[in-house]
């Protein structure tokens, strides 16, 4: 049997993300996806033993495989990702593959170079993690300081905040929400014509993010104004999976 574990905050397009890697994945590896375990709003720091993926491991038998896109989704803790290794998925001689790191490993068989990688990988997961909470404490002083000397501050998404917190203290002004909209009409009627409706097109007909990309590419030769992205460039993989995670949803 072949499992899929994906971790993902409340924001759809991550479920979205990590679900059309391992669909792409298996795709190419000729695998079917048996089952996939979802672990939402759950922090990496958290033990893999407090999660649904708990709950998943105990369902995995000698010779089943495990797929997940990037070792952070198991955790962001070296040491628990050590013992879901050693003590779980090594004595139930499970196939572990992570995806974004060209990882494919029969855990019951690990060598020396495999722990040294697994031990790194864990390392900068955790690393990650801790530089995350550091980013996001540093834009709180941040935000507490415009507050305590302007009176509040402008949010990402056009709003005034005079606090911290969700929607309290904040205002979104008249000028804020009409550039808003004209942004979203434009993007709009781009998206009618040229070459966004045709990747969806060819994501709708399975086709491989490395077949889109190279034939929209030869598109954009032969004419490129007409197949670019709304800055005018090709087709590239960070934007097809932007907009991959737009459209799947919608299939």
């Amino acid at each position: 049997m072949t499992y899929a574990y994906i971790r993902f905050s409340t924001l759809a397009q991550e479920e979205t993300q990590q679900i059309f890697a391992i669909q792409e994945y298996a795709k190419t590896k000729g695998l079917t996806i048996d089952a996939v375990e979802k672990d939402e709003g759950v922090s990496g720091g958290v033990s893999y033993r407090d999660r649904n993926l708990n709950n998943l491991v105990k369902k995995l038998h000698r010779g089943d495989a495990l797929i997940v896109t990037e070792i952070s989704r198991l955790g962001r803790s070296m040491s628990d990702i050590s013992k879901l290794l050693n003590e779980e998925l090594k004595p139930r001689k499970i196939r572990l593959v992570v995806i974004k790191m060209g990882i494919d490993v029969d855990c019951s068989n690990l060598k020396a170079q495999d722990d040294f990688l697994f031990s790194a990988l864990s390392f900068a997961a955790q690393l990650e993690k801790e530089m995350i909470q550091q980013r996001t404490q540093s834009a709180l002083d941040a935000r507490k300081k415009l507050i305590a000397e302007d009176g509040g501050f402008i949010s990402k998404a056009g709003n005034y905040c005079t606090s911290l917190g969700n929607k309290k203290g904040c205002d979104m002004t008249e000028a804020h929400r009409a550039a808003a909209e004209l942004q979203r009409a434009k993007r709009d009627e781009w998206r009618k014509t040229g070459l966004y409706p045709w990747v969806e097109l060819q994501i709708r007909r399975g086709r491989s993010r490395n077949e889109i990309i190279a034939e929209a590419r030869e598109m954009y030769e032969k004419d490129p104004e007409r197949w670019c992205t709304r800055q005018g460039c090709p087709l590239s993989k960070g934007v097809l999976s932007k907009w991959a995670r737009d459209i799947l949803p919608l299939i």
